[in-house]
């Protein structure tokens, strides 16, 4: 063209009418969506683990004779350091961290919130829980001789009472977390 006049593009019809103003959600990268899946598992993995020791475990140290289910919970959360459940445990706090900054600052829309929801139930619900709920218990649980009468009403009045209702809690936590990022994955 002469004149230095330049012919206007054509608008393109896809990127006009209201639909034109949403935007589109950015995509979950492969690793991110690796990372969700084996976060998915990890959540529903633990979170069945204490749906074990909520629904039948506990009780079972608490019927057995007096002290021999003091004595079981005392091994327990000694030997529980030593496991790949705390691995498992500790790892996915960490994966927790990096779903919710990863959501937080790179996703949008739905699967933003669904992931955020999700990494802030396990890092709430469980891992907070554990710290200041059922961590102290534990701690205090140790200290005692399990032959003693204070040890037995304390086992029997706030341990077993307060021990499985925070662990019901994490269950949930679990779960919901779990149900959360698959929501997410679905919706992406």
């Amino acid at each position: 063209m002469e004149g230095g006049s330049r012919l206007a593009a054509a608008p393109d019809p896809r990127n006009s009418g209201p639909s034109a103003r949403i935007s589109k959600a950015k995509p979950m990268s492969l690793w991110f969506l690796l990372l969700c899946a084996l976060a998915l598992t990890a959540y529903a993995a633990i979170g069945g683990i204490f749906l074990a020791f909520s629904d039948f475990i506990m009780r079972s140290f608490d019927l057995v004779r007096n002290q021999a289910g003091i004595e079981a919970m005392q091994v327990l959360n000694v030997e529980i350091i030593r496991s790949v459940f705390m691995v498992l445990f500790m790892g996915l706090a960490i994966l927790s961290l990096v779903i919710v900054v990863y959501a937080a600052f790179t996703l949008d829309g739905t699967p933003r919130r669904l992931l955020l929801l999700a990494g802030l139930s396990y890092l709430v619900g469980v891992f907070v829980v554990t710290a200041a709920g059922n961590v102290p218990l534990n701690n205090r649980l140790a200290a005692m001789d399990p032959s003693t009468a204070q040890t037995l009403v304390f086992w029997k009045q706030t341990y077993m009472t307060r021990w499985v209702n925070l662990n019901s809690l994490r269950t949930l936590a679990c779960f919901l977390a779990s149900g959360l990022t698959l929501a997410a994955l679905i919706v992406r």
